[in-house]
């Protein structure tokens, strides 16, 4: 019959006066911190290098007699739905039921530091754990140690770990922190999330050890371990590996030697990495001696494992000694977990796959399992005997700690765009950029989305806006297409087109309360209006073919614009009632710009009058363009007090003369939602679409360039989308403009151009890290779902996600036009109620999830 024992005399820690633990077994002292890893997918070969010299630094400080116990839980958990997200409106909801209930693994690592006896070098199997042998009175009349009392032994051991914990956040790469009584033995702490296997409340599970198995509670595991040195079928282990899937030619993307263990594992476990730093010439002499052992049967012939054995320990000590590096013990175990006698076969099939891809032949160990199990609890590594260990320098030992975690990225607020973890599916908020704000990745909100043909650009552009809206954003969209109209029938925003019937008409002479200031108790023109109407008049009067302008000339003609533009506004500001236009200011010019020009001397060479005045008149009077900046028309005048106002230019792009005047006159709406006090919080956001182009000559470039600046000042956001990168490498003016003041860009798949990646790279402003993570997107894409992989980049940072949603969802962001085409159809019969066509797209589309 089994021998039963209550958790208090199985449970391994004697006392705890913070920061140290004091554990039963020979009253080794540890003290535990609780890690961030760096996030998965985000670190390049010199991050390894870094975190290889943090782990050897980490030894160093520690010395002789510590040992380091590493461990990373990988426990299962599902989402569940956000209320509040539940309430804000329909299509919301759909996305939190979608993802309701969907299982991802969690991430939580923890480093236990001890002060070990100098005999535990000596320490056996037999010899572990001997306090489960002793009563309760022997704990009361023994205590610690003698060779602990020494409060000099354990003040010297705190500064060292205070010292390691001090690097580690120094790192900029991992995070560290001495974890407190709460977080150990309070509620839903560590040990009540170690002994019950989940990150549960701790609701008390039994350990069963009968029959050669572990069940914890209704979970069953298996250890699988790395004992010495003949388990390595793999010649040599470099700082890092490579990520296969991720690789494209000399694109080469670099993750942690122990990558497959972690969240590459779909199933619960645990990974324990055991560090022994033993007194160097006692270790030395164990393996001398065991060298010695070995040459008295060695056969020194071929096959011989006496001779190589043998041989080995002479060129490892060889390599200790002649390369100065640290001599250390290590070992590797993983706890498996399943909760169910089905999924334990699949559970330990792909664990012992994962190990084969590591160059390891595991062992599956039941006979230590109880050692594992006990010396896997914090502050008590001293519990898992020395047999287990091999022998590495401690160069060898930093490459093999696990070291990515997972995004750090919250579950649930009012904050953020809905996405999901590429590594596990977990749903994710991401803040494109308030948080990068917060901790200054960005100091602007400028953003550049790009992506190759079908990328899914535009579906992220719709996810964006849609959940930008709900956070209260005021949105103008310029687009020359029609992939936002199911958006903004939703939405029940502005839809404004130009045809011959209703043309664009702008008054943009007319003021408001924005464009004027006091000075001197005299009414003027604000500086911001001043250089718009500048701006617009230049853009009327100049031609923009190759080398048809020079500084000079330009400069005159600004010039002269803004003594005309200040001089209507001065003679007239003053009157009651006064109504300004296009015509008033054209009748100003031509009163007076011809005394000014003949006084001042200036030549028809530099400044040709005649012309100027025949361009501005087309937009006067009886002029062919008359109509265009004279008109209020309504659908213009009341823009300004519209939350979502979408722009069509479909019959503009390619009128060269017009497409620029309307895209600037526009761009005015855009200005007074950015000035607009009452806005001052929210988020304004200028979305131009396969547009950009319309400020690709000088003028337009310089405007945009001011704009993007008061655009940081105001809290607004200008987004510039492009399926043609390359585009951006040919454009003369505006490519680098957008790109110096896009703070962020998602990227998105841009394969097609793999083969010229090297210019789109630096034209971007891509680092390495970025690079190799762009051409990762969408290739090892779950089985099962559908979602598009998306880099999103914060000045020099990167990380991935994926784009996932509802079918409710997609149903509004489809721009497939086969897709839209059936959507149109649909919401005809569904009575023209998009929420009704939403479900009613789900339930044809249920086991046929079209693609994004």
């Amino acid at each position: 019959m089994a021998k039963k024992m209550t958790l208090m005399d199985a449970f391994p820690i004697y006392g705890y006066e913070y920061p140290i633990l004091v554990s039963k077994e020979r009253g080794c002292l540890g003290i535990p911190l609780r890690l961030e890893l760096p996030e998965v997918y985000t670190l390049d070969e010199g991050d390894y290098l870094t975190l290889n010299r943090l782990v050897s630094g980490i030894i160093e400080i520690m010395g002789e007699n510590c040992l380091l116990h590493k461990q990373d839980m990988f426990f299962g958990e599902k989402y569940t739905m956000d209320r509040e997200r539940l309430e804000r409106d329909f299509f919301e909801a759909e996305d939190e039921w979608y993802f309701q209930d969907r299982p991802y693994l969690e991430h939580h690592c923890f480093l236990t530091l001890h002060k070990v006896p100098k005999n535990y070098i000596d320490r056996t199997p037999q010899g572990a754990n001997q306090y489960l042998r002793k009563d309760r009175k022997y704990f009361f009349n023994n205590h610690v140690p003698s060779e602990y009392l020494n409060a000099d032994v354990a003040s010297d051991f705190e500064s060292r770990v205070r010292a390691v914990n001090d690097l580690i956040n120094e790192s900029e790469l991992m995070q560290s922190r001495i974890l407190d009584y709460e977080s150990l033995f309070g509620e839903g702490g560590y040990y009540d999330t170690y002994l019950e296997a989940g990150f549960g409340q701790g609701t008390g599970r039994d350990l069963d050890f009968s029959d050669h198995k572990i069940y914890i509670g209704n979970k069953r595991a298996q250890f699988f371990t790395l004992e010495n040195l003949d388990q390595f079928f793999k010649e040599d282990m470099a700082q890092h590996e490579y990520f296969g899937k991720y690789c494209i030619g000399e694109n080469l993307f670099p993750i942690g030697n122990l990558f497959s263990l972690g969240f590459k594992i779909p199933q619960e476990h645990i990974i324990n990495q055991y560090i022994y730093i033993p007194e160097k010439e006692k270790a030395m002499s164990r393996l001398r001696a065991k060298a010695r052992r070995l040459d008295k049967y060695a056969r020194n012939t071929k096959g011989d494992k006496n001779s190589a054995y043998r041989d080995q320990i002479y060129e490892f000590q060889h390599q200790i000694l002649n390369d100065h590096k640290e001599l250390v013990y290590y070992h590797l175990n993983v706890m498996g977990l399943s909760a169910s006698e089905k999924g334990f076969g699949a559970m330990c099939n792909t664990i012992r796959s994962r190990f084969k891809k590591l160059g390891i032949n595991v062992k599956e160990n039941t006979v230590d399992r109880k050692n594992l199990f006990l010396g896997g609890i914090m502050g008590n590594g001293i519990g898992t005997s020395m047999e287990m260990f091999s022998p590495l320098s401690s160069e060898m030992t930093a490459s093999l700690w696990y070291f990515e975690g997972g995004y750090r990225n919250p579950l649930h607020g009012t904050h953020g765009l809905r996405m999901v973890d590429r590594t596990s599916g977990k749903p994710l908020l991401v803040s494109i950029y308030k948080e990068p704000e917060r901790m200054d990745w960005i100091f602007n909100r400028g953003m550049l989305v790009a992506s190759g043909s079908g990328g899914g650009k535009t579906f992220f552009a719709n996810s964006y806006l849609f959940s930008e809206y709900r956070e209260g954003a005021d949105i103008v969209i310029l687009e020359n297409g029609n992939s936002y109209d199911k958006l903004l029938a939703v939405l029940d925003g502005v839809v404004v087109e130009n045809d011959d019937e209703h043309p664009f008409t702008f008054n943009p002479f007319a003021l408001d309360r924005y464009d004027t200031v006091v000075k001197n108790g005299k009414r003027t023109l604000s500086e911001h209006k001043l250089t718009q109407l500048v701006a617009l008049v230049h853009l009327l009067t100049t031609h923009h073919g190759e080398g048809t302008e020079n500084t000079i000339n330009a400069s005159v003609s600004q010039t002269l614009i803004e003594l005309m533009v200040q001089g209507y506004y001065g003679n007239n500001l003053g009157q009651e009632n006064a109504k300004f236009s296009f015509n008033g200011f054209y009748d100003q010019v031509r009163e007076h710009l011809p005394k000014i020009v003949k006084e001042k001397g200036i030549r028809s060479k530099v400044f040709d009058l005649n012309v100027f005045l025949l361009l501005l008149g087309k937009y006067a009077h009886d002029g062919p363009r008359a109509y265009l900046l004279n008109s209020d028309d309504d659908r213009i005048a009341r823009l300004s007090q519209e939350r979502l106002i979408y722009l069509k230019l479909s019959n503009l792009i390619d009128n060269e003369q017009l497409f620029p005047i309307i895209a600037f006159l526009m761009i005015d709406v855009f200005n007074k939602k950015l000035k607009d006090p009452r806005k001052l919080a929210v988020n304004k956001i200028l979305n131009v679409d396969e547009a950009w182009n319309l400020f690709d000559n000088p003028i337009m470039a310089n405007y945009l360039d001011a704009q993007s600046r008061m655009a940081r000042k105001f809290g607004g956001q200008p987004i510039f989308i492009s399926q043609k990168v390359d585009d951006f490498v040919k454009s003369k003016y505006i490519g680098n403009t957008i790109v110096v003041n896009s703070h962020i860009k998602v990227l998105l798949d841009l394969s097609e151009f793999s083969n010229s990646f090297e210019s789109i790279r630096g034209m971007l402003g891509l680092n390495k890290k970025q690079q190799q993570a762009v051409l990762s997107l969408n290739r090892d894409l779950p089985k099962g779902r559908k979602l598009r992989e998306m880099a999103i980049c914060w000045k020099d940072r990167v990380k991935v996600f994926g784009l996932e949603t509802s079918l409710p969802t997609k149903c509004i962001f489809e721009t497939n036009p086969y897709e839209k085409a059936s959507i149109a159809e649909l919401h005809e019969q569904q009575g023209k109620d998009w929420q009704r066509t939403a479900k009613a797209y789900e339930r044809i589309n249920t086991h046929a999830h079209g693609k994004i």
